[in-house]
């Protein structure tokens, strides 16, 4: 598996983590740490792009929704964009649809947090 790759793009209010690789136990510590830096910067509007993502572990996806509820609590949200059928089938199959705002494509993501 390769390792994941994250490049961050700042939108005014609004982060883009572009995710390439997988996230299992070993990387999902990076993604960790630029959530976190992000949450320390009150910059708590943030968007995950799957479409490089090849794997995520049901522990990555969990921590995530962690993550989603934290920005909730401070006015912002975490939304998942571009997720493949396999990576959608998981969260799917583990009930996380219902709780993380999953889009197609990054415009639509982007226009969520303006309406």
């Amino acid at each position: 598996m390769k390792q994941c790759r994250i490049e961050r793009e700042q939108r005014e209010n609004l982060d883009i983590l572009h995710l390439d690789g997988a996230l299992d136990a070993y990387s999902f510590p990076r993604l960790e740490a630029a959530l976190r830096g992000l949450r320390e910067e009150s910059r708590n509007n943030v968007i995950l792009d799957c479409a490089g993502l090849d794997y995520i572990s049901s522990a990555s996806l969990g921590a995530l929704i962690g993550f989603a509820r934290r920005a909730r609590e401070n006015g912002g949200d975490l939304k998942l964009v571009k997720l493949s059928p396999k990576i959608y089938n998981i969260v799917e199959l583990l009930g996380f649809h219902k709780i993380l705002e999953i889009y197609p494509d990054l415009e639509r993501a982007v226009r969520s947090f303006t309406t």
